[in-house]
């Protein structure tokens, strides 16, 4: 027991759950979340919205991956979504585990926008499943870690750490008292409870249970990544991702350093008797909470800015130039993709009276754009031909420039 000693003990020591009190710019920047997702949720058609989520599923997988240190070219995410995967065993693994994180991803969306009433992301069952998910479809490689003592273990998908683990200078709470963290956690930010009727609190419990779950490290492996997609369910489960068209992971990614540094601090121990009645630091919390938000607000308005039908339909003229420049497609497609971004789908005859061109160079046209992954054909008996929008990771430089970071572009660029 006098090992035991070392580490956190009993749930009370990660007080205070919640920032207390919530300081109003708390609140601010959540009616300010509401407001703007909802905002961004209404500015394209729901056809081409879904359309713009799945594509973004990859550059989420991306930047969660990056947090980790685990650096995946978009080129070689898009090639694993096509089963097309490296000879090389590392470059190989990555891929898996980006695969694994975009498949459990649109899991998650399918499940809560189903609207299943019996999910609950705060719940243990939830997270635990979250991780067996997770690490179901990983390779060995990625399910072997290291014990505080240095000694190497299995992770086990879905299943609590039973070992003792340090991150920086976090030791996280003994294993064998886990489950008395994990009951509190559930407990408390249970979004239906009567003590979160209030939305805005809900919110605010989103970025201040994102930290409390790191700070608990339930798992022996892959808090990070089941913390955020913890984060994405909560916000799915808040009508709060827009659909998908917007990432809290890429945020995180772009400032790295300052959030692992937040991170970190909000575990800190209170200061003094005016730094909150917990056992942890209530400022520090603050701080996470305030630097948390300011990160989600900041990438609704990226992807308000992006999504622009201004911006996409320039953006859309300059590819399809470049492309028929380059001999790769026919003048037309400019008209079809143009159309299918403002519409989400057309029909076979639209896209012969908009191109005001006859059925074989549609054929020819809408062939080509299939090929290249931005149209999802779809026939039904006794109907027409009907072209639904799709966007492939491979070009996003071009019509979405500036999701990746700049050098990943100028490569993804350069094999488009």
């Amino acid at each position: 027991m006098d090992e035991a000693l070392k580490y956190y003990m009993t749930p009370d020591t990660m007080e205070p759950l919640f920032p207390e009190p919530a300081s109003g710019e708390l609140e601010e920047l959540a009616i300010e979340l509401i407001s703007k997702a909802g905002k961004l949720s209404g500015v394209i058609n729901p056809e081409t919205r879904k359309a713009i989520g799945e594509f973004l599923r990859p550059m989420n997988s991306y930047y969660s991956n990056l947090i980790e240190g685990h650096d995946t070219h978009p080129i070689d995410i898009a090639r694993a979504l096509n089963e097309e995967y490296s000879d090389d065993k590392a470059k190989r693994d990555l891929q898996l585990e980006a695969y694994a994180h975009i498949k459990l991803h649109k899991n998650i969306s399918e499940e809560i926008k189903a609207g299943n009433s019996e999910i609950i992301p705060t719940s243990m069952d939830f997270l635990k499943s979250l991780h067996k998910r997770f690490y179901d479809h990983l390779p060995e490689s990625f399910k072997e870690a290291i014990s505080k003592q240095g000694e190497p273990k299995i992770v086990i998908p879905g299943e609590f750490r039973t070992c003792e683990v340090q991150v920086g200078r976090h030791i996280a709470p003994y294993s064998k008292n886990i489950d008395l963290f994990t009951n509190r956690f559930e407990e408390f930010y249970n979004p239906k409870s009567l003590s979160n009727k209030s939305k805005t609190r809900r919110i605010i419990s989103i970025a201040a249970s994102h930290h409390r779950l790191a700070w608990i490290h339930p798992f022996l492996d892959g808090n990070g990544r089941v913390t955020r997609l913890f984060s994405d369910a909560c916000f799915m489960h808040e009508d709060l991702d827009a659909d998908g068209l917007w990432s809290i992971s890429r945020g995180l990614a772009r400032r790295n350093d300052e959030y692992k540094s937040n991170l970190a601090q909000a575990g800190s121990v209170r200061y003094n008797d005016y730094d909150g009645r917990g056992n942890l630091s209530n400022k520090k919390l603050i701080e996470f909470c305030k630097f948390f938000l300011e990160v989600a607000v900041d990438q609704t308005d990226y992807m308000f800015k992006m999504i622009d039908t201004n911006n996409i339909l320039s953006h859309i003229e300059s590819f399809t130039d470049l492309m028929v420049n380059k001999g790769e497609l026919r003048p037309e497609a400019k008209f079809i993709l143009c159309d299918l971004f403002l519409k989400g789908k057309i029909s076979k005859s639209d896209a012969m009276r908009i191109t005001n061109t006859s059925d074989k160079t549609v054929k020819i046209t809408t062939d080509k754009l299939t090929e290249m992954g931005f149209i999802s054909p779809e026939k039904r008996k006794g109907t027409t031909m009907m072209y639904h929008v799709s966007y492939p990771v491979k070009y996003s430089p071009m019509i979405f420039p500036g999701l990746y970071p700049g050098p990943k572009e100028v490569e993804m660029y350069k094999n488009a």
